[in-house]
């Protein structure tokens, strides 16, 4: 910049640009100065001779025409930002100030690198970005929330654990309180209950949210004369206890009795065994009758245990029928054994069902003992009562030894057949089933001819 006088370089020194351009009166480039050496990035050096406009993109041409006219007036012009392309990178904004040279009608543009502004833009925009999400996603959960709130079957409390004051109240309380649920909040909650038992009840409330766990009380409100059973569940929010407070009633408000209630009720005095396995077949639920069948006490022996603990003769029963629930969804009179805890097993009869909830499908089982004129019949004349007449027919003309081995093999034929029937043709399981190796089992199938068309689908 050996072209400038002792006033430009002062300028510059007083302005303290980060890039410094000589402009000729057209607006070419005539020399350089930068500071930070990763400005290189840009091709700085190969500005020197061209056209100030040619170094910057589009849309920023404009705002040179106008530095430039206004340094035709003016001394030092107001700063506009500008960018540079940047050839496989980012583009460069510089804020310039463009000063006449009266001396020589030069022009010096300085430039005040915008790189970290810009970065801190970015950096607000994406924060801002993220804010505005995090706000509808709050509020989402919020409304999310509201609806499956107010949507409770259960009258609902929300209760500050020090004050015990209402915070919030769904439908189902302002039904059972018969006020508007926006006016049971702001109240004592003690209020809502019978005058005689209030203080117990507040004294209640604060035990459970000191010890921090949930638990069932009994008191009655002050709507109805019989107690009610209340679960008192205590949860932390925004650093404090509060206490979700669900009544549960045996009524509903009509005074008709609860239809979950005799429904439940209905399943427990039911004489058929009835269990509910997850999706791995372990046990979630079971009545009474199911555990009088496997001999046990209490619920808390069997419950997270597998079913085929009990049930079935082997695992490939358990897999087959829940292979069936899977596709079909009902599977009736399913024929298998149930094993005691004491070493007895008995034949039974299973029909099931899949629901579909919200944490995964569950399987309903529905275990019936066999009944006895089912038990006594041969199995020959079950299944095949003209091969047993047959049979009868020929003694006196042939060979004991030889009946009773063609007798063998067709009881052979016909366990292979139904074991193929109820593993769905699974040659694996179905050998499994039998207690057969799997080459025992290919040898007998092709000895009795049996589903040889499929043999290489399996």
């Amino acid at each position: 910049m050996a072209e400038l006088d002792a006033e430009a370089v002062s300028k510059i020194v007083t302005a303290g640009a980060d890039i410094a351009l000589v402009l000729s009166p057209d607006g070419d480039i005539l020399d350089i100065a930068y500071r930070d050496a990763e400005l290189k990035a840009w091709g700085l050096e190969d500005w020197v001779g061209r056209s100030w406009h040619e170094t910057v993109t589009m849309e920023s041409r404009e705002k040179l025409r106008d530095l430039l006219s206004d340094a035709s007036s003016m001394t030092m012009t107001r700063s506009r930002q500008v960018n540079h392309p940047g050839d496989g990178t980012r583009d460069l904004p510089v804020s310039y100030r463009v000063a006449s040279l009266a001396a020589s009608g030069k022009r010096l543009a300085l430039g005040a690198d915008g790189r970290a502004m810009a970065d801190m833009q970015q950096r607000l925009l994406r924060a801002q970005f993220e804010m505005e999400r995090d706000y509808r996603r709050v509020r989402d959960i919020e409304a999310r929330y509201r609806i499956i709130f107010h949507l409770a079957y259960e009258p609902l409390l929300v209760v500050d654990s020090l004050s015990l004051k209402v915070l919030d109240a769904n439908e189902g309380a302002a039904r059972l309180f018969a006020k508007p649920a926006k006016k049971l909040a702001g109240g004592s909650v003690a209020a809502a209950f019978a005058k005689g038992e209030q203080q117990q009840v507040a004294e209640a409330l604060a035990a459970i949210a000191a010890r921090g766990r949930e638990d069932v009380i009994t008191a009655r409100i002050a709507t109805l004369d019989e107690p009610l059973s209340i679960r008192v569940t205590p949860f932390r929010e925004f650093g404090r206890t509060n206490l979700l407070v669900c009544f549960l009633a045996d009524r509903d408000l009509g005074g008709g009795v609860s239809t979950v209630s005799s429904m439940l009720s209905m399943v427990e005095s039911l004489p058929d065994g009835l269990v509910v396995v997850d999706a791995d077949g372990r046990i979630l639920e079971a009545n009474m009758a199911f555990l009088d069948m496997i001999r046990v006490v209490g619920f808390d022996r069997i419950e997270g245990k597998s079913v085929d603990t009990w049930v079935g003769g082997s695992g490939v029963d358990l897999q087959v029928l829940m292979a069936n629930l899977r596709e079909h969804g009902t599977v009736r009179r399913f024929s298998t054994i149930i094993r005691d805890d004491l070493g007895g097993s008995e034949t039974v009869e299973l029909s099931a069902a899949r629901i579909n909830g919200a944490g995964g499908p569950r399987y309903g089982l529905s275990v019936r003992e066999s009944q006895r004129s089912d038990a006594g019949l041969s199995p020959l004349g079950t299944v095949n009562g003209q091969s047993a007449s047959h049979l009868t027919e020929l003694v006196g003309r042939v060979p004991l030894k030889d009946l009773v081995r063609d007798t063998a093999d067709i009881i052979e034929k016909l366990c292979i057949e139904a074991a193929l029937k109820l593993t769905d043709n699974n040659r694996a399981s179905a050998a499994d089933m039998l207690g057969l190796s799997r080459q025992s089992l290919y040898i007998k199938l092709r000895r009795y001819g049996i589903s040889d068309s499929e043999e290489e689908t399996n």
